[in-house]
């Protein structure tokens, strides 16, 4: 595959093959359901008989009820629905595991970026800030204790990236000019720069959350549909069919700053 080929624009899905991918939900129910009522709803206008969703990660952290959003995703895991569903590990995820296995060197940035409100969602009350050590390894224990068997299984279980047709989903993004064999996983979780401002043709056109923006962005050699729904109440779901893309978004009844 030549990663330094022209751009071109012809993307494309498998014959007979409709995807939809969700961006970063963060712990807000309300939202995931909305949504997938959405696609319901989208599903029921434009029937299709080979349907995928695409989970890009980030379901934790930051919003009240992360507890109760891996339960149901979890559940869709197991399910005998018509619908594929692929769910994609973020930095967040990454995260809590990080978290189980060594509180005292991640806990510390974890509960800063949303930790907190995923420890409470499991019923474990956090004291005030800052967290000593002791006490960090108590929270790791609890959580531990508190955190369901198949909700770890789920998170252990989430894949780095999803591939189809001409289309890359993950949950940040790729170092360009690297063979996606050769990608850290802890870049295809978190990166950035080079990647959100490169023109390069990656192989791939990468659908990816992660980066905030307060539209969906639909580049030739990727698009970003992290809208950002704890800051800004939308929450933004890609149609891709075909050489097609389309958006779907459902707003949310949080309080906006």
């Amino acid at each position: 595959m030549d990663l330094t080929a022209p751009l071109h624009k012809n993307y494309t899905l498998p014959e007979n093959t409709r995807v939809y991918a969700i961006g970063d939900i963060h712990g807000y129910y309300d939202a995931l359901a909305k949504m997938h009522a959405a696609i319901d709803q989208h599903i029921y206008k434009n029937p299709h008989e080979n349907v995928t969703i695409v989970y890009l990660g980030d379901y934790v952290d930051r919003g009240p009820e992360s507890a109760k959003v891996i339960e149901r995703l979890a559940e869709m895991q197991n399910s005998n629905d018509p619908i594929t569903r692929i769910f994609l590990r973020g930095n967040h995820e990454q995260a809590l595991l990080n978290f189980l296995k060594d509180p005292l060197a991640t806990g510390h940035n974890w509960l800063k970026f949303g930790g907190i409100q995923t420890l409470e969602s499991y019923g474990i009350e956090v004291g005030k800030l800052p967290i000593l050590p002791g006490e960090m390894e108590r929270l790791a224990r609890e959580l531990q204790q508190r955190l369901p068997e198949h909700h770890e299984e789920f998170l252990h279980a989430l894949r780095m990236y999803h591939k189809t047709g001409d289309y890359l989903f993950v949950h940040a993004g790729i170092r360009p000019g690297i063979e996606l064999s050769e990608q850290l996983d802890m870049e295809l979780m978190s990166i950035r720069e080079p990647f959100l401002d490169s023109d390069k043709e990656h192989g791939y056109r990468v659908v990816h959350g992660h980066s905030i923006t307060f539209d969906p962005e639909i580049k030739s050699n990727r698009i970003g549909i992290d809208t950002g729904y704890y800051e800004t109440g939308t929450l933004t779901a890609a149609v891709i069919e075909g050489e097609e893309v389309d958006i779907l978004q459902v707003k949310g009844d949080i309080e906006v700053s």
